[in-house]
């Protein structure tokens, strides 16, 4: 590589023709002696720097010591040697043309060369071309001085190595999402270097440097205090390396999750002077781990639901044993009282009242155990009902096993699984039922099911017992289906989540106990059917849900038959 320019003078070449031009005026003059002059010589030998003597064709005519020690070649080596012998491949053709234009010229030419020593080794040199000209004898000559600059190039190509490195990382840097920050262990840590890419969350780097914003002001005021605290406690117990997680918000305000790693750096005496390390955004993360987690509660409720299911399931059936020997025997007994009741009513007439078992007079009991009776009986019929509903709810019946059915009848049987919550959440309750609707094709339980949701929902809804509940079913004969409302005046749904309620998982009762499962199951089970699950709702006014099921002109004949 050759790095060149025409000049008058450098310092080196300036100071020597100065001098040559000098001894030759105070020689002509008579100021010196000739045999001062003849010294010149002896004075060029010793110089410490490599000097070189050429003839006008570029060829060696002498060399000093100098030169021999820089590149290895003797005087007796190099004389009437082209002075382009030396040059590397790397810039022969263009040493050689600068220097031999310069001898041409006439002019003193000064630049960088990269030659090579007789072992081999590249030479970075500084040149000079200085012309002296004989004009007694007619001929011109050239000193050539050189000296050695390979350390400075070294020196200067590490420079540019590590530029280039730096330009490197800082690319990298910029690009990636990585911010890199340092700052002062004071005083609100103000910042003293930022990575350009801090654009990713809307700063400019000068928002920092100006010192209108420090590090402290970028993280969330509530994570503020906790995160100084365990900054300085782990830097004051000796970790000089360690992460953080906290909050920042960007500049528009919006919160986002950083890990932040930092380093510690000490002054004089160890004492803490500076922060440096990188912020990650890990938003994303956090908000993926918090789904992960939320889908984990909602598989072990659903496992919950299916041992619940199970549970019913035995339950019902432990239950229905024992009642069915109760509704059998309440019978026996009911007809032995009314058996045995003339004999005892006629010892009553003959010697009096008496007491019956615990100290009850025959007297009162007459009177209340047909009424006792006729309540053991109700109760295990009643029993013998929500146990069969029971089953069926958990009965886990084919999808597609549709069959004639009686919305109406599917309404009474879902009130009747609700009626505890019902009678626990309002004192106004409802139910209007059209009497002229047609059959529809069904999964019976599976409708079941979705009205029995959509009653809980409601009663969940209410905020106190005077708020009612209604429920109806209608037949709209302009749409050709039939429609069943459950109907609220509780706390409603905010406009913004409206559309949102029937995704899978979505609630607003996750600390209740909600899965989020509810209605997006029911909106399945009713699309299922062909129809609509519709929700209308008016902020702490209550809400609506509508059931559309499509009737055929099948099951609309079997309406007009019945």
């Amino acid at each position: 590589m050759l790095k060149s320019r025409m000049i008058k003078h450098n310092n080196i070449s300036n100071e020597l023709f100065n001098f040559r031009a000098n001894l030759e005026l105070y020689s002509q003059n008579n100021i010196i002696s000739d045999g001062l002059v003849n010294w010149l010589p002896s004075v060029l030998e010793a110089a410490g720097i490599s000097l070189e003597l050429i003839d006008s064709e570029g060829k060696f005519l002498w060399v000093n010591s100098a030169f021999t020690k820089l590149t290895g070649y003797s005087n007796e080596e190099v004389y009437k040697k082209k002075i382009n012998f030396l040059n590397s491949e790397n810039n022969e053709r263009e040493s050689s043309f600068t220097s031999l234009e310069a001898i041409q010229n006439g002019k003193i030419w000064n630049g960088e060369v990269v030659e090579k020593s007789k072992n081999g080794k590249l030479l970075f040199l500084e040149q000079t071309i200085l012309p002296i000209n004989d004009h007694e004898n007619g001929t011109d000559f050239f000193i050539i001085i050189k000296r050695d600059i390979s350390g400075k190039k070294r020196i200067e190509n590490e420079l540019n190595e590590t530029y280039i490195k730096y330009e490197e990382l800082a690319y990298v840097f910029n690009e990636s999402p990585a911010i890199g920050f340092l700052w002062a262990a004071h005083n609100g840590m103000p910042v003293e270097f930022v990575t350009e890419n801090i654009r990713q969350l809307g700063y400019n780097p000068d928002d920092f440097y100006s010192g209108n914003i420090s590090f402290q002001n970028i993280i969330h005021p509530k994570d503020l205090e906790k995160t100084i605290n365990e900054l300085y406690h782990r830097a004051l117990i000796g970790e000089e390396k360690f992460k953080l997680t906290f909050r920042i918000l960007n500049k528009s305000g919006k919160v986002r999750w950083v890990d932040n790693y930092l380093s510690v750096r000490h002054g004089e005496g160890g004492a803490i002077t500076h922060f440096h390390g990188i912020i990650l955004d890990i938003t994303e993360r956090i908000k993926a781990e918090k789904e992960a987690r939320l889908k984990l509660d909602q598989l072990v409720q659903a496992d919950k639901m299916v041992a619940l299911g199970t549970l019913v399931s035995g339950v019902a059936h432990e239950i229905n044993n024992p009642n069915n020997y109760v509704l059998l025997n309440s019978k026996l007994i009911s007809k032995t009282w009314f058996n045995i009741l003339p004999i005892l009513e006629d010892y009553y007439k003959t010697n009096g009242d008496f007491n019956v078992g615990n100290q009850l007079k025959y007297s009162k009991i007459k009177e209340s155990m047909p009424k006792v009776l006729e309540g053991i009986s109700d109760g295990s019929k009643r029993i013998k009902n929500i146990v069969k509903e029971l089953k069926g709810f958990a009965r886990n019946e084919p999808w597609n096993k549709y069959q004639l059915v009686n919305v109406n009848q599917v309404i009474n049987s879902a009130i009747n699984l609700t009626k505890n919550l019902i009678e626990k959440t309002t004192n106004h309750f409802s139910i209007k039922l059209d009497e002229g609707i047609p059959l529809i094709k069904a999964n019976s339980q599976r409708l079941e099911q979705v009205i029995i949701n959509l009653i809980e929902n409601s009663c969940q809804a209410l905020t106190s017992n005077d708020q009612s509940v209604y429920v109806l079913s209608k037949f709209m004969k302009n749409e050709n289906s039939v429609q069943i409302l459950v109907a609220d005046e509780g706390e409603g749904i905010p406009t913004a989540i409206l559309n949102k309620i029937k995704d899978p998982f979505f609630t607003t009762k996750r600390g209740k106990g909600g899965t989020g499962l509810g209605l997006a199951v029911s909106s399945r089970i009713i699309l299922n059917h062909n129809g609509q699950l519709l929700f209308e709702s008016e902020l702490n006014k209550g809400t609506k849900a509508i059931i559309k099921l499509p009737v055929t002109k099948e099951f609309e004949s079997n309406k007009e038959s019945q």
